[in-house]
């Protein structure tokens, strides 16, 4: 038997059978080297000791409970009872899932977990004894961390971080809305749209996160139950990640790397388990393993067939839930239970809603849903600079004329009671469009607030995009994010307000500046720039820089720009006519690495050709560094060169036979430059990039997929 030293596991989406089989990378190599390298020698040392003094522990529970690893027939016994809490972050998308989409995967999580889902007594005939009553029920708790009183589901506005922050991110931006929810009480389940590749990934029990909220669950929207967003591929997703939770690994061990021979030499610490290489197929009649029959349909497993848990896994759990390590132990107590308030009955509790988007442009719609709980008879909306102004309905929808930040008014009554909700505040009615060009140097502006042409996204409450005089590249000031000393993980954002682009009838650009460092040689930073022809409501990402590309040189101490040489331009050319509308926007956002400063200047977009540009001067006619990536290219190629001086150069793409394909015009700026050139619509095959201003020009070789 091998001991289970891995703090996190990251697990596959269980798909049912009827669906493709659509494998989601597990990541559990990469956590772990995460956690691992975040200890110092001596803790490493104390965290392996945990984990063997640990094991011991649950191997000695199970051989004092020899009846756990027996079928119990007399189903419908319930030993634990477990506080759950939705925690769901999105930017009013799809990834805001229901109420009843978080009440199927509940129901779905109690079934497999009490032998009553549908699909158990299909179970082949050899594991048919063995299937197991694990006697657990999971309730959404009615009361949070400072007895309030709660549905078991929070809800948190934070784009940038459910499109891809860190786990801590999702977190710090649950605790900044909703206060602190310990893993020691509350099994905490964070939904999100993004979640680093995954479908869902956990924590073993362990001292190292018990009361942290880090003890707890995250998992894609669309792997939550099987309705709304969820199809019947989610329906045991969170079923498989809290026998995670309980202390479970994979039916073929710790590798995560199902399929492997070298598989069957690791035991899952699980005595009715058989050994297998793993399966993402479902072949009931799998043998991987010295010829004894798998347990391909275990919910454990990545076989697209799960169905059920053994006794041993059972007394397994068990075992975790008794263990003063971990947390669980207290999870299920009678008075965490009475903490929680999972077995109150049903009241007219809090008046609650949601809004389909919280920005909108000028003459937009916002649909609004009642979220109240319990027992609520009927509703009083009330609409600040909305049309209607007052509704009594369910899910009404207002329409906003006016620019404005206006609050939402909502009266729940049970008939003899009320209690109110109003969210100041909750809803922007943007200004209306501003019009080209766009020149924006900052020298105006002397702070970031909601009031100003940029607006900041701030999800996790520390350094954000601020105003400083620290540093420009031209004038005096520029837009500074404070990254060093920062966490990673951290998601900020700055983003514009409306801008015009409905009369366009020719070439858009968008360029910029930056300055930035690494602090030191490994930081992996990103800065992405999405645009938008929704006034917000979807966002397309169209530049990235990421690592090296976004800079490769370092400094150990706080960044500031000293002159024009610190800073690149870039050029993002593919601004294309799905863009030309009148309720265009862009946003900046930054996501760290515990690197270094940001710094970004002169922000322009225009139309037409780069003399257009307000800013363009006088030619030089010098191009040097020139080169192309990624190449080959799929939807987009990079062209950095550096120019001395700043000068109208054409970048165009040309075919074997010497005609160009896609010409473009961008005046460069003194420095390094960098041009995004779409290439989506070109056809696959081999051209050139040539790069000219005046009589100088110089050619690469580009390979279009």
């Amino acid at each position: 038997m091998k001991k289970l030293i891995f703090s996190l596991t990251l697990a596959f989406g269980l798909l049912s059978s009827a669906v493709a089989q659509e494998a989601y990378p597990c990541h559990t190599d990469e956590k772990h080297k995460e956690f691992l390298e975040s200890l110092t020698p001596t803790e490493r040392t104390q965290y392996e000791q945990e984990r063997a003094v640990y094991e011991q522990e649950i191997q000695q529970f199970i051989a004092e409970n020899p009846q756990l690893l027996v079928s119990n027939q007399n189903r419908g016994t319930i030993s634990y009872t477990i506080p759950v809490v939705f925690h769901i972050i999105h930017g009013d998308g799809p990834e805001n899932i229901s109420e009843e989409q978080v009440l199927n995967a509940l129901n779905h999580m109690n079934q497999d977990f009490q032998k009553s889902n549908p699909n158990w007594q299909n179970v082949v005939s050899e594991f048919f004894p063995l299937v197991a009553d694990v006697e657990v029920e999971f309730k959404l708790a009615k009361k949070d961390n400072n007895e309030n009183c709660t549905n078991g589901i929070t809800r948190t506005y934070a784009p940038s971080v459910t499109d891809g922050g860190s786990g801590q991110a999702r977190i710090n931006a649950v605790q900044a809305e909703h206060g602190n929810w310990p893993g020691n009480k509350y099994l905490n389940i964070f939904v999100a749209k993004q979640i680093g590749g995954a479908a869902g990934y956990t924590t073993y029990p362990s001292d190292w996160t018990s009361t942290s909220m880090g003890n707890g669950i995250h998992v894609l929207h669309n792997y939550v139950g099987s309705i709304g967003t969820a199809g019947s591929h989610g329906a045991h997703t969170l079923t498989h990640e809290v026998g995670h939770w309980l202390n479970l690994p994979h039916t073929w061990g710790n590798s995560n790397e199902p399929g492997l021979q070298s598989n069957c030499n690791i035991d899952d610490g699980v005595t009715d388990t058989p050994n297998t290489e793993g399966w993402t197929s479902c072949n009931l009649q799998g043998r991987t393993c010295d010829g004894t029959l798998d347990n391909v349909e275990n919910f454990m497993e990545y076989s697209y067939c799960s169905k059920m848990f053994t006794n041993g896994q059972k007394a397994r759990m068990h075992a975790a839930l008794n263990s003063s390590i971990g947390g669980r132990k207290n999870i299920w107590s009678a008075a965490n239970l009475n903490a929680t308030g999972v077995n109150l009955p049903d009241a007219l509790c809090k008046a609650e809603f949601k809004a389909d988007v919280r920005e909108v442009c000028v003459g937009e719609t916002v649909e609004f849903q009642d979220l109240s709980y319990s027992l609520v008879t009927s509703l009083n909306w009330t609409f600040e600079g909305g049309n209607p102004s007052t509704s009594n309905a369910s899910n009404p929808t207002v329409t906003y004329n006016t620019p404005g930040v206006y609050k939402v008014t909502l009266v729940a009554s049970d008939g003899s009671s009320t209690v109110t909700e109003t969210k100041n505040a909750y809803i922007r009615v943007l200004d209306a469009p501003a019009s080209l060009p766009l020149i924006e140097s900052f020298e105006d502006y002397t702070s970031m607030n909601s009031q100003n042409f940029w607006s900041v996204e701030n999800p996790g409450n520390n350094a954000k995009f601020e105003i400083t005089s620290d540093a420009a590249y031209s004038g005096s000031k520029s837009i500074k994010l404070a990254n060093f000393g920062q966490s990673p993980g951290n998601v900020d954002a700055f983003v514009s307000q409306p801008i015009d682009l409905s009369e366009i009838d020719n070439k858009v650009t968008l360029s910029f500046r930056y300055s930035y460092r690494k602090r030191n040689s490994n930081n992996n930073e990103i800065l992405r720039v999405f645009l938008t022809n929704t006034c917000g409501k979807i966002w397309q990402q169209r530049r990235t820089l990421i690592g090296n590309n976004l800079g490769s040189n370092t400094s150990t101490t706080s960044w500031t720009p000293s002159s024009a040489n610190d800073w690149v331009t870039v050029h993002v050319t593919n601004v294309t006519s799905q863009y030309w509308v009148d309720n265009f926007r862009v946003k900046f956002e930054f996501e760290s690495d515990g690197g270094n400063n940001l710094y970004i200047d002169d922000i322009n977009i225009y139309s037409g050709e780069p003399n257009d540009n307000p800013l363009s001067i006088q030619e030089n006619e010098l191009i040097q560094n020139f080169s192309v990536y990624p190449n080959p290219a799929d939807d987009i190629a990079n062209v950095t060169f550096s120019s001395i001086g700043s000068q109208s150069v054409n970048i165009d793409i040309v075919n074997t036979m010497g005609q160009v394909v896609q010409s473009n015009i961008v005046q460069a700026e003194n420095g390094e430059n960098i041009a995004v050139l779409s290439t989506e619509n070109i056809n696959a095959g081999i051209y050139l990039i040539k790069i000219s201003s005046g009589a100088n020009q110089q050619i690469q070789r580009l390979v279009i997929k």
